[in-house]
């Protein structure tokens, strides 16, 4: 019956994908997949398989991954991904030797994939509780393990319709790689046999690029030397509002908007209600590249200098674009899907996001510290604003908590490479 449901969706996915891009990919990108996958794998052993769902959840596992390769630099790796968020962006990736789609997670095609891939060790990140692929693991004795788990007390794997998932637990995974001290204590709690509290790698990578020199010309004509306000991975009619709403308060700074939905239609909603001059960034990118001599040039810079606001329309910046900024509003928590705030945090930046934030450890922590607030309106919003702005001590002070809390935390990759591959 779980088969059999997986393909009654597949199917209306397929005619979802008509009219919706995102799931036009997901559909196209799984089409011969299982052959298309052979023919790459074909006459290689002792594959090292990661598989994650989302271009965030591969934040997750990128320095494992990246770890791996340097470790096992003749090794083969293959990359996995559930979204086209994911895939979209990093089917390129140059640590990994294929990246593909995950096949559907029926009884016919996960023991094709298994017994094709014949994979040597299997790593997952996060949620990724996929029965028919597990079971084809188990069945084929191959250490599986599982990353940056993190449960709450009320997560719908302890109800009594979560009795598969907790099997899953008890039974899927040579070791269980946990984000807090709760998880593990759970875990434990339903029989999983081996949880290790490593911490979140996470911490690893965002510390990594922090400390790499990185600038953008169109940003810094922006700035003009001064930081920014950052808005990041905001979601239209929540998030995006209550930025707004300071903002339009604050028309001297400088806000910089990068939207998680980089379509039309959000980034037009900001446009549509900032008062002060909007500038979209995609817009000065072919003024930018044609030199510094250009006239188009001269007016995009003159553009840029007087805009109050700048959004990215781009993806795959946002984790370097923190380096901008004094503080930042971090979106995801008005749908209870909040996004990374240590990506932010390791800059020295305190964090503001919405009602919504229990999921995410990070700002759980942060909070606690001090170093994050929860906001619901636009007042909220702009009151911790001005209190950052008109007190400069106070700014120093959250700042510092938030850069210590990020570097106390690294460490997490050692410990889960030492786990998966020395033991």
């Amino acid at each position: 019956m779980y088969s059999l449901t997986i393909r009654i969706v597949f199917f209306f996915l397929r005619i979802v994908g008509l009219w919706n891009e995102k799931v036009r990919l997901f559909v196209k990108g799984r089409k011969n997949l299982l052959p298309r996958i052979a023919e790459a794998v074909k006459g290689y052993d002792n594959i090292i398989w990661f598989h994650t769902a989302s271009y965030g959840d591969f934040e997750e596992a990128r320095p494992i991954v990246d770890a791996t390769r340097k470790k096992f630099p003749e090794s083969k790796i293959l990359l996995t991904f559930f979204s086209p968020s994911g895939y979209e962006a990093r089917k390129t990736y140059k640590s990994v030797d294929w990246v593909f789609y995950l096949p559907m997670d029926t009884a016919h095609d996960t023991r094709m994939f298994i017994e094709t891939v014949r994979p040597a060790k299997a790593i997952f990140t996060i949620g990724e509780y996929w029965s028919n692929y597990l079971k084809q693991l188990r069945s084929h004795n191959i250490d599986t393990y599982v990353m940056s788990v993190r449960i709450l007390p009320d997560s719908p794997y302890l109800k009594w319709y979560g009795a598969p998932y907790r099997k899953i637990f008890r039974t899927s995974y040579k070791n269980i790689f946990v984000k807090d001290e709760q998880t593990m204590e759970i875990l434990k709690c339903v029989g999983a046999p081996t949880v290790t509290h490593v911490g979140d790698a996470r911490f690893d990578r965002v510390l990594d690029i922090a400390s790499e020199e990185w600038h953008d010309d169109i940003v810094d004509v922006w700035t003009g030397g001064r930081k920014a306000f950052i808005a990041g991975s905001t979601c239209a009619g929540g998030d995006d509002d209550l930025v707004i709403y300071v903002a339009n308060r604050h028309l001297s700074d400088k806000f910089l908007f990068i939207p998680h939905e980089i379509e039309a239609a959000p980034v037009k909603h900001i446009c549509d209600n900032i008062k002060g001059n909007t500038v979209i960034y995609s817009e000065m990118e072919a003024a930018f590249s044609g030199g510094v001599q250009t006239e188009a040039y001269n007016a995009a810079k003159d553009k840029l200098e007087k805009a109050q606001v700048l959004i990215i329309d781009k993806v795959g910046m946002l984790s370097k674009l923190y380096r901008y900024g004094f503080a930042s509003f971090v979106g995801g928590a008005f749908i209870n899907m909040p996004h990374s705030v240590i990506e932010p945090a390791v800059y020295g930046l305190p964090v503001a996001m919405g009602p919504q934030y229990e999921k995410d450890l990070h700002f759980v922590d942060l909070k606690n510290l001090g170093a994050g607030i929860s906001v619901k309106t636009g007042g909220e919003l702009n009151a911790w604003y001005e209190k950052l702005v008109k007190n400069p001590e106070y700014l120093a002070t959250v700042s510092h908590m938030a850069l210590d809390y990020c570097a106390g935390n690294k460490g997490a990759t050692d410990t889960i490479m030492h786990l998966i591959f020395d033991n």
